[in-house]
C-alpha cells in the first residue's frame, strides 16, 4: 500500500473518533503527500528525456549539407537547425534529393554521389597526399 493509502485508512479511524483537527490535519497531508507524489513522476519523465538527449548528442554526426545523422542509422536526416537552437531531433522530409524541416522550413539538396565527392575532397589526407 502506498503512501496516500495509508493516510486515507489512518483518516478514515480519526474521522470515525470525532477529531475534527486530526482528520482535518491528515487531510492536510494526504494532499501534500500526492503533490510530492506528482513531483516524483515529473521528475522522472524529466530524467528519462535528458538521458535520451545526451544518448542522442553522443551519436550525432553533422554533414556539410545541413542536415545531422545518427551514428547506427542511415535511414534518417534530421535538421541541425533544430537541434543547435533547440536541442529537438526533427526528421528532415526527403524527396528527389532534396530535403525540408517540417518545423523550421530548412531546406538544402541532398545527394549522396555528391557528399563522397565532397568527403573525398576535403579528406585531410587527401588534401596533404594531393589527391
Amino acid at each position: 500500500m502506498g503512501l496516500v493509502e495509508n493516510i486515507k485508512d489512518v483518516a478514515k479511524i480519526v474521522q470515525q473518533s470525532d477529531n475534527i483537527e486530526l482528520y482535518r490535519q491528515l487531510t492536510n497531508l494526504s494532499e501534500q503527500a500526492l503533490d510530492q507524489q506528482n513531483t516524483i513522476n515529473h521528475l522522472h519523465e524529466e530524467i528519462e528525456r535528458i538521458e535520451k538527449k545526451l544518448k542522442n548528442k553522443e551519436r550525432i554526426q553533422r554533414h556539410p549539407e545541413l542536415y545531422l545523422t545518427l551514428e547506427g542509422d542511415n535511414d534518417a536526416i534530421y535538421c541541425t537547425h533544430c537541434w543547435d537552437n533547440e536541442e529537438k531531433l526533427i526528421q528532415m522530409r526527403t524527396t528527389n534529393g532534396q530535403f525540408e524541416c517540417p518545423h523550421c522550413k530548412l531546406k538544402g539538396v541532398f545527394d549522396k554521389n555528391e557528399n563522397e565527392i565532397y568527403k573525398a575532397k576535403n579528406n585531410p589526407l587527401n588534401i596533404l597526399h594531393g589527391l
